[in-house]
């Protein structure tokens, strides 16, 4: 939980910083990459719309067609896109998880296979996210392989949409 809520600042507090100096394509493309470029809020739409196509989901979830939120004036750093639809994703697959650990194990088990990709995603990589982050995130994705709900559940509560 708290590692998304650190994410989501320095994310956020580089999207300012940028913002204020007049100033995030595929995963693939975003979690290797260590070359960051300055897009606008149109180009910073695309790469979350994007990556929104590109990711699996739970079925039922409908991920929002655009980011909420930024300011259309705004300069954003290349990821910052791919890191709000990774946090979607993160947070449906979740979600989907913890509905259905105890009453249907063929979904709960596909949730936890979708969020085994986590640690592999752009905004998990080095470039976008701490080692704490890191750790925090493969503590919850233990727990819940052992039955465990609650980190799931206190990262649901704190920081998902």
């Amino acid at each position: 939980m708290k590692y998304i809520k650190i994410f989501l600042a320095l994310a956020t507090s580089t999207a300012v910083i940028l913002g204020t100096s007049g100033c995030s394509s595929e995963l693939s493309d975003q979690s290797t990459s260590s070359e960051r470029k300055i897009l606008s809020y149109d180009q910073i739409q695309k790469e979350y719309q994007d990556s929104v196509k590109n990711l699996e989901w739970p079925q039922g979830y409908i991920a929002p067609n655009k980011m909420e939120g930024e300011e259309k004036g705004g300069a954003y750093q290349s990821g910052y896109g791919d890191s709000r639809a990774s946090l979607y994703f993160e947070c449906a697959w979740e979600k989907e998880w913890l509905k259905t650990y105890t009453t249907d194990k063929g979904r709960a088990n596909n949730a936890l296979k979708q969020l085994e990709k986590v640690p592999q995603m752009g905004y998990m990589s080095p470039q976008r996210a701490d080692d704490a982050t890191r750790r925090v995130f493969a503590d919850y994705l233990n727990r819940a392989k052992m039955g465990d709900p609650s980190g799931f559940q206190e990262n649901v509560e704190v920081n998902c949409p």
